[in-house]
């Protein structure tokens, strides 16, 4: 007969587990930012080659696409509150050339010249995947993606949305582009997009089972969202803005 586990033996076993993922996702931040320096390396002799090789090509566009600028603006200050100010200019010339990507496992740090939109995007029922940030004919926008945390995984996102609103975004459609940001075919790639969830995008079979592993971590880290509740798009658009907050499924 199987000797059955202790609830402590089990929580130590949840605990390793949660402790492997965030090494785990550390290691993997470590090695996107070397392969971000080294992508801007590789840019820089690009460009210097296109310049020496002919002015004509340089004029088309591709060539200032691939101009080594930092596609990442640093925001202002380091509130939660951000609106009005402006990030340093980088040229707004189509995007060739794919987006910048960051991982940002909850615990984990991001570049000082990326905000951390992570306090501010979590919601009742849903997990964080990221958000990203693109450059459109009106303006900055920037996209935030979810996944539900209970029931069925259902993944959203948010509508394109100005910087001084972003921080109350909420899911609006369903989406599957979490993982590039890319919701439709010739969409061009954002100017960088951040990963907070990597292991729970739709492509890994093993997302459903690990949503787990990754609320435990949240709640660690003093998350107060309530992931048991059961959130259905259709259902949170009908809501008044006064029906009580029981959140029934």
């Amino acid at each position: 007969m199987e000797k059955t586990q202790e609830p402590n033996e089990i929580a130590a076993e949840i605990k390793g587990l949660v402790k492997s993922l965030q090494d785990l996702a550390n290691e993997v931040s470590r090695l996107e930012n070397q392969i971000t320096k080294m992508s801007i390396a590789s840019l820089q002799n690009a460009s210097s080659v296109v310049k020496n090789f002919s002015p004509v090509f340089e004029q088309s566009g591709f060539a200032s696409a691939a101009k080594p600028k930092s596609n990442v603006i640093p925001f202002p200050g380091s509130g939660i509150s951000v609106c009005s100010s402006h990030e340093s200019e980088i040229p707004r010339t189509k995007q060739y050339l794919s987006s910048l990507s960051y991982v940002a496992a909850p615990g984990s740090s991001l570049p000082l010249e990326i905000f951390d939109f992570r306090p501010v995007l979590q919601r009742d029922g849903l997990i964080l995947l990221g958000w990203d940030k693109r450059f459109t004919e009106t303006g900055e926008r920037y996209t935030a993606y979810w996944v539900t945390s209970a029931g069925t995984p259902r993944f959203y996102a948010s509508k394109p949305l100005l910087l001084e609103e972003f921080s109350s975004a909420n899911p609006d459609h369903k989406s599957y582009a979490a993982e590039d940001g890319i919701e439709f075919y010739g969409q061009e790639a954002p100017a960088y997009i951040v990963h907070v969830a990597p292991d729970l995008v739709m492509s890994n079979p093993m997302h459903r089972e690990l949503r787990t592993a990754h609320i435990d971590m949240l709640k660690n880290l003093g998350s107060k969202v309530n992931f048991n509740y059961k959130y259905l798009l259709k259902t949170d658009k009908n809501r008044k803005p006064d029906d009580p907050d029981d959140k029934a499924c």
